[in-house]
């Protein structure tokens, strides 16, 4: 009975934890993907300057970012936050890992192999820094991938306003649909419910997914509102499917 109390208290302190692993996990996974994903349809269509054409690319979707009509927050802004902190993010992680492995103090350092790592006053920073300048092409077309993936973050988190409306509209709809298959009697149906609720995430996940894998994105509303619609639909087949009895 200790065990199983001491378990449970485990899992009640260890929960935060654990979401914060995962959400990390997810988020760097979502990053690298968005990242790959928008370099590698550069190195395809110009395999002759990818870093140009990445970067024209991206000028694209920004000036098309800044006409879309704020309502809750800026997504120009959002945009810049997201690509400004994983690059910053970066560097920091590069150099701290630099500095961890050269930076070494005792004897470790004063037999080392390298002068530099002897002589020099941080020489994982500096280490880190120099490797930063002289990544060349590869390092850039990542940076601009970066920011490509934040810019069509931007563009996704645009349309909760008008997912949030959509939805609205669904649950509101799908309510009185229920209320009338309560009032005459009609069946209810547990699987179309829960297949309409887990279409909902599989349909926004899917679709930011698909939304960073695109080559081209200058006309968000054509990717962004038929998501948002569906969306809708599934929420009103869920409302409209729920039991009929609380």
């Amino acid at each position: 009975m200790a065990t199983i109390e001491r378990s449970v208290l485990l899992r009640q302190w260890f929960w935060p934890l654990r979401l914060a692993f995962w959400s990390a996990a997810i988020g760097v996974t979502v990053w690298i993907f968005g990242m790959l994903s928008q370099a590698a349809w550069a190195t395809h269509r110009h395999p002759e300057d990818p870093v140009g054409y990445q970067a024209m690319h991206l000028e694209q979707e920004l000036s098309t970012l800044a006409g879309l009509t704020p309502v809750v927050v800026e997504p120009a802004a959002v945009a810049r936050f997201i690509g400004d902190a994983i690059h910053h993010t970066a560097l920091a992680t590069a150099t701290l890992v630099s500095r961890a492995l050269m930076n070494i103090p005792g004897r470790a350092r004063e037999f080392a192999a390298s002068d530099f790592i002897r002589n020099s006053p941080d020489p994982g920073g500096a280490y880190a820094r120099e490797l930063v300048r002289g990544a060349g092409a590869d390092w850039n077309l990542l940076i601009l991938g970066t920011y490509g993936f934040a810019v069509r973050t931007g563009m996704y988190l645009a349309m909760l306003p008008a997912l949030a409306l959509g939805c609205l509209l669904g649950a509101v709809d799908g309510l009185v649909a229920r209320a009338s298959r309560k009032a005459n009697a009609g069946r209810e149906s547990s699987s179309i419910y829960h297949r309409a609720k887990l279409g909902v995430t599989f349909v926004l996940i899917t679709g930011y997914l698909a939304c960073l894998a695109l080559p081209d994105v200058t006309h968000p509303n054509m990717v962004l509102l038929p998501l948002a619609v569906a969306a809708a639909l599934l929420l009103r087949l869920q409302a409209a499917y729920y039991k009929k009895y609380l």
